[in-house]
């Protein structure tokens, strides 16, 4: 789990200079002396743990949480095109911990993650529609551990992942104080890296109230003068390479082996290419083909003696290599901003290797772009919208088409 660590640097390096290339372009207004307008909030949450594995719906009592967090964040300015483009986004760091119906079993966890969010719609002054991202990661759970805490079988790592979406009004209630009150949706996992791994859902309905600095830096007026120039239509062709791994249960049944529960991770590799339909500054979609190599595919452990020194060893065979394979064919979505942008995948595997996993699967994950081209992607595969097969981390390279100026060029272009 210590290469996801770098994930919070990367974004925070990525949004940070999203937003300082977003403020000086070449359609923003000259430079006003003003405080860089920020913020810190408040927020409160407390919920049911949803009943996604045996674990929760198996509790003694109604499975409860509670959880609060600190933000920092900052603001757009609206000066220039760019912000109104892409809902007056916002970003920044928080820190978040929570209370949970069996702290002995799953511990004190703490967060640190970044967020992202902006307008889903504007109505006045006063009142607005909004939306936000988490994504970080989470320290001090207690683990499952065959001996000391068996009953946990939700987390097999002391460090998960936290993502979040949410999506809430925010209510002016004078120059400095806003209201939040809205509702979201809370994930922990370690993407199958240690077992077991069935994950920790929360439904998040919240409060937050929020103190602004500099609130006079951000001016909505200019929205008539910033109006987005017209967006000329184009196909983009997303490659992308993957490198990661995996651990998986395995068939004990006459083998000797304790558990289903094998300690070992197995390599996984990816290729895969999308035709992205690009007909807005807000999103854009398209189909995409997935390609994978995945080691742990029909692997087989068993308990043998060695015929020299009399001991018993443990065995681990690789399936054979056409098993390892798999190949899918998925529809994308993806909301774009700046620099950044969030995607989700529903797919189908039509060549299916790995028995293990269900041949539907689902994406989801975050997009930085390190240079005009080149982009980092950090995302979770799953299968069943709730059983995670792998975290990954990937490179990817963007071409970028030219302008389309009539509809039947979109017949050409949707794969090779």
């Amino acid at each position: 789990m210590k290469r996801n660590y770098l994930l919070l640097i990367i974004l925070l390096f990525v949004t940070k200079s999203s937003y300082a290339g977003g403020i000086a372009t070449s359609d923003s207004i000259s430079p006003v002396k003003k405080g860089l307008p920020h913020f810190l909030s408040f927020t409160g949450t407390g919920s049911i743990v949803l009943p996604t594995n045996d674990y929760i719906r198996e509790g003694s009592r109604t499975p409860w949480y509670s959880a609060v967090s600190l933000k920092f964040g900052t603001y757009s300015t609206g000066d220039s095109w760019e912000d109104f483009a892409y809902g007056m986004p916002y970003s920044g760091i928080g820190v978040y911990t929570a209370k949970f119906f069996n702290k002995k079993a799953l511990g004190t966890p703490v967060s640190l993650y970044l967020f992202q969010g902006g307008d889903l719609k504007r109505f006045n002054s006063n009142w607005s529609l909004k939306y936000e991202f988490d994504l970080g990661m989470s320290f001090n759970w207690k683990p499952y551990d065959i001996f000391d805490n068996p009953d946990n079988i939700a987390l097999g790592s002391a460090s998960n992942v936290h993502v979040g979406a949410n999506v809430y009004m925010k209510r002016r209630l004078n120059n400095r104080w806003d209201l939040h009150m809205g509702v979201g949706v809370t994930h922990f996992s370690n993407g199958a890296q240690r077992l077991p791994n069935k994950g920790i859902n929360l439904l998040s309905p919240f409060i937050e109230c929020v103190y602004n600095f500099n609130p006079e830096s951000i001016d909505y007026s200019r929205h008539s003068k910033f109006t987005p120039p017209p967006l000329e239509k184009r196909i983009d062709y997303d490659i992308l390479f993957t490198i990661t791994s995996r651990q998986v249960r395995v068939d004990t049944a006459g083998t000797g082996l304790p558990q289903r529960i094998l300690d070992k991770n197995f390599k996984v590799f990816g290729l895969s290419y999308a035709t992205m339909f690009v007909n807005s500054y807000n999103y854009k979609w398209g189909p995409s083909i997935e390609m994978v190599y995945d080691e742990s595919s029909g692997v087989k452990v068993w308990r043998q003696i060695h015929p020299d020194d009399g001991q018993y060893y443990d065995r681990v065979k690789p399936g054979p290599v056409y098993e390892r394979f798999s190949i899918g064919l998925s529809l994308k979505g993806e909301m774009t901003y700046r620099r950044i942008s969030f995607f989700a995948n529903m797919g189908y595997n039509l060549f299916h290797g790995n028995a293990y996993d269900y041949r539907f699967y689902q994406i989801i994950g975050a997009k930085a772009y390190l240079k005009d081209n080149i982009f980092g992607v950090f995302g979770i595969c799953a299968s069943r919208f709730s059983k995670a097969q792998y975290l990954y981390w990937s490179i990817g390279y963007t071409i970028k088409g030219k302008p389309l100026t009539k509809k039947d060029k979109y017949i050409n272009h949707i794969l090779p």
